[in-house]
């Protein structure tokens, strides 16, 4: 089997073929090869996942700032007159001059290259070293020690005794000992602004970012999660309570998760577990009331470093996932797809490259979002919408095991959450929703105002697209917050944008590809094989998709579709050219009066016979519906593996075949 460097260096050697390709008369591609072929030698992994990105990374800051810096690994220059990187010099001379300033010409096919040749190795999922995990896990705990404590019960069961709410406002910022208006200024040409000044128009952001939560979290509905889930059933759509599709903190298996082992006081104050937890008929007791931890897991992410999740208590998870449909309902009814929308980033990937165009939208990332997102801002961002507020206090765990540092231990979060847990993500979109608005908005605060902003504010997660003149105030309302803008991935000056995945230029997506595996050692990753090969064929680097398709085992070679890029309903192969099925087995199928090919095909998880109890009835009423289809009494037990192999299909009638006789 190859090596994971030897398909890399396989699969840049055929990106190298599409660039000569593209750029007929470019010389020193072979040198470029060789130099990184004898890189690989010594640096292994390493060169694609840390040295050629960080390439990248100077591209990138050069769109920016409009000047290339060399500095770090392979940024030698080709000489002291000609300053770009001497590897694929001959690509860096079409987006710089030999000075290292950014042309008015820069070709965006070679800005794609580059970035495809840097970055195609980036994302690949590897064990990190250990080293490694324990830095991600010092971080983690470094950004939890310095959040902000809380001004509200988040420790205790009862979030509000002393009827606080109201009186909380984000201007309370400015009264902190961790406030230094020095350190600030509100926008990047003012050098000498005094502190009472700062702390003047820190104070007037604050009492506007105030204003526009109240606005916006006052058109939100109130939230009942029982009456909620009868609504819900009555239509067909389950009942909003369902369970994650990741582990939990009990380490259950799926099949197991509805039979809750513990059900703490906290959640049961406002989710009842004889309304929330159990079906009508069932006999059992409330679980044990015991409070269980979320448990620290790491999962891949980059060379650099794991993601940090966190594994939720089952019933938690449950009564999450509940406020986690009741608020994409909510920006559905209200935002109207504007705004925000947690399943789909389309509308974000047009503005991205409308910004890319005229410059009119910044694109902001955030680093440790989730990690840095403390109850404090929570707390006051949600104000108005306490029924909200309480029930995302219900269903939070406050206590974090970690098992993986050197030395083991429980952390009382200051975080609202880590990821891993159900109202992370929609919540944050929200909170920094809220701030981008602010920043965004001129004059008196109303929705109407708001509204207007519809088409040039967008938030999924911590990817956030707001107008450029808002970009200075977000920044700065952001580290009043403690929350930290990633300055090398947020873009206002160039003519680059990137966000949710999509990366524009002058209005030309130059978004690369980047898989996360490709050795064919499993089914699955046999498949994404196939799926890498289909993304690099549609950006028309055909040499690296066919160089990557050469790598599968023969027997899926030989057994794949090649399926024309309109249709849809085929899967294989993608080509430019039609479909074709030549090279198939055939047969006459007399049973079902059909033409039939034999392909490879990759078989998903298989259901096996079911439990019975009622646990599995209440996975029944959480699972969605129609009148026509019947739902699954239980989609979890007996799950196998995915498997592959050849089965018998339909003729693909608009396919180039040989003859057929019955």
């Amino acid at each position: 089997m190859k090596s994971q460097e030897s398909v890399l260096l396989h699969v840049v050697r055929g990106i190298l073929k599409d660039v000569q390709a593209a750029y007929p008369a470019m010389r020193g591609l072979d040198l470029d090869f060789e130099r990184l072929t004898l890189q690989c030698q010594t640096r292994g992994q390493a060169l694609f996942m840390l040295d050629l990105p960080h390439l990248d990374s100077l591209l990138l800051e050069g769109l920016e700032c409009g000047r290339l810096t060399s500095k770090g690994p392979l940024s030698s220059t080709v000489s002291k007159e000609v300053r770009v990187p001497r590897l694929f010099s001959g690509l860096w001379l079409r987006v710089f001059d030999k000075h290292a300033c950014l042309r008015l010409d820069a070709d965006p096919t070679s800005i794609f290259l580059l970035r495809q040749l840097c970055c195609f190795g980036k994302k690949l999922e590897v064990e990190c070293s250990s080293d490694r995990i324990q830095a991600v896990l010092e971080n983690y705990h470094v950004v939890e020690r310095v959040i902000r404590e809380p001004t509200l019960g988040w420790h205790s069961d009862n979030l509000d005794p002393d009827d606080r709410l109201g009186s909380l406002h984000f201007v309370q910022a400015l009264d902190g000992p961790a406030y230094d208006p020095r350190q600030y200024q509100l926008f990047s040409n003012e050098e000498h602004s005094t502190a009472n000044s700062s702390k003047a128009s820190d104070r007037d952001l604050l009492m506007r970012l105030q204003q526009v939560a109240d606005v916006v979290c006052d058109t939100f509905d109130f939230f009942d999660p029982h009456q909620r889930a009868v609504d819900l059933d009555s239509e067909g759509k389950g009942i909003g309570f369902k369970h994650g599709p990741g582990a939990v903190s009990e380490q259950m298996k799926n099949w197991e998760k509805s039979q809750f082992r513990f059900w703490p006081d906290k959640l049961e104050a406002l989710f009842p577990f004889e309304l929330c937890g159990k079906t009508i008929g069932s006999d059992r007791d409330r679980p044990s009331r015991h409070e269980k931890a979320s448990r620290l897991i790491c999962v891949p992410k980059t060379y650099k470093g794991p993601r940090l999740i966190a594994a939720e208590p089952a019933s938690h998870q449950w009564c999450q996932q509940s406020i986690l449909s009741f608020m994409n309902d909510q920006f559905r009814t209200h935002f109207h797809g504007f705004f925000i929308d947690l399943h789909d980033q389309r509308k974000s990937n047009d503005l991205v490259l409308k910004a890319s165009r005229d410059r009119s939208l910044a694109t902001v990332d955030l680093s440790d979002a989730s990690d840095r997102l403390s109850c404090w801002t929570v707390e006051r961002a949600l104000r108005k919408h306490c029924s909200l507020l309480h029930h995302l206090h219900a269903a939070r765990t406050r206590l974090l095991r970690d098992d993986i540092s050197k030395e083991p231990s429980f952390l009382r979060l200051k975080k609202f959450a880590s990821q891993g847990t159900a109202t992370t993500f929609p919540v944050q979109s929200l909170v920094f929703l809220i701030i981008a608005l602010t920043a965004s908005v001129e004059g008196d605060i109303s929705w109407q105002k708001i509204w207007k902003l519809r088409n040039r504010v967008r938030v999924f997660g911590d990817d956030i697209i707001l107008p450029a003149h808002g970009y200075e105030r977000l920044i700065r309302i952001m580290d009043i917050l403690g929350l930290k803008v990633n300055m090398a991935k947020s873009y206002v000056n160039g003519h680059f944008r990137e966000s949710c995945g999509v990366d524009g230029y002058r209005g030309y997506d130059v978004t690369p590809v980047k898989p996360k595996t490709l050795i064919a050692d499993s089914p699955a990753s046999c498949q994404a094989v196939v799926d890498t090969s289909n993304n690099l064929f549609n950006k028309g680097l055909w040499y690296a998709s066919d160089s990557l398709t050469n790598t599968l085992p023969p027997r899926i070679r030989r057994g794949l579709r090649v399926v024309a890029r309109h249709e849809t309903g085929f899967s294989g192969l993608t080509s430019c050219s039609g479909s074709d099925e030549s090279h198939l087995r055939k047969r006459w199928n007399p049973r079902l009066h059909r033409h039939e090919v034999r392909v490879w095909v990759l078989r998903g998880p298989t259901r096996q016979e079911t439990t019975g109890g009622f646990h599995s009835l209440l996975d029944f009423f959480a699972s969605k519906h129609n009148y026509e289809h019947a739902r699954i009494v239980s989609e979890h037990c007996g799950i196998r593996k995915t498997r592959d192999g050849f089965l018998w299909e339909p003729l693909n009638s608009g396919a180039r075949v040989t003859t057929i006789l019955p």
